[in-house]
């Protein structure tokens, strides 16, 4: 048994405190070393985001308004993976609600926890290659615009910190890094 293994903790007991249509928060007992301690998480199906780059090599991001950080957020296109729901086709889906993009190709970059320490929501990253764009068909409650720029002014925002939704930053200097953006 190895130090980080002898130091884990059991979860003796795991339920609902809280649901809503979007999510739940569970709460989990958890034994460890001589005591025992109550953790709450988000308890989250999952989420697919694309970065889409468009035929001429254009990159796609949306400024959408997040209640949660009250301010205008740059992000690519993403959303929850419903039900049964392949994480390629969940980007696939949300690529055509929020741009209106369709991807010739969807390369899988990996995947990350959104915050680990409070949630086991897993991120899929992909990027849309030959994206065309048509009509978008945002969700009624979603505040959204869609952005065209070059990937280097993609990357500047995410190197810059002006972009700070986290998955949205990675995808881009992920894509960079495998010379995906050209």
């Amino acid at each position: 048994m190895t130090k980080d293994e002898s130091l884990t903790g059991n979860v003796v007991a795991d339920r609902v405190a809280f649901t809503c249509p979007w999510l739940s928060v569970r709460e989990a007992v958890v034994r460890h070393g001589t005591g025992q301690a109550n953790w709450y998480y988000l308890d989250h199906p999952g989420c697919a985001l694309v970065l889409p780059i468009t035929t001429n090599g254009d990159i796609v991001l949306i400024r959408a308004w997040r209640v949660a950080v009250r301010q205008w957020c740059w992000e690519a296109p993403a959303g929850r993976i419903d039900h049964a729901e392949r994480p390629t086709d969940a980007a696939r889906r949300e690529l055509l609600e929020e741009i209106g993009g369709t991807a010739a190709e969807m390369l899988e970059l990996g995947s990350v926890f959104a915050s680990s320490g409070s949630s086991n929501e897993r991120i899929h990253l992909f990027v849309g290659q030959a994206v065309t764009l048509g009509d978008s068909q945002p969700d009624p409650d979603e505040i959204i615009t869609r952005e065209l720029m070059t990937p280097g002014q993609a990357l500047g925002l995410a190197r810059s910190g002006r972009i700070e939704d986290a998955p949205t930053a990675l995808a881009i200097l992920w894509a960079h890094d495998r010379r995906l953006l050209c």
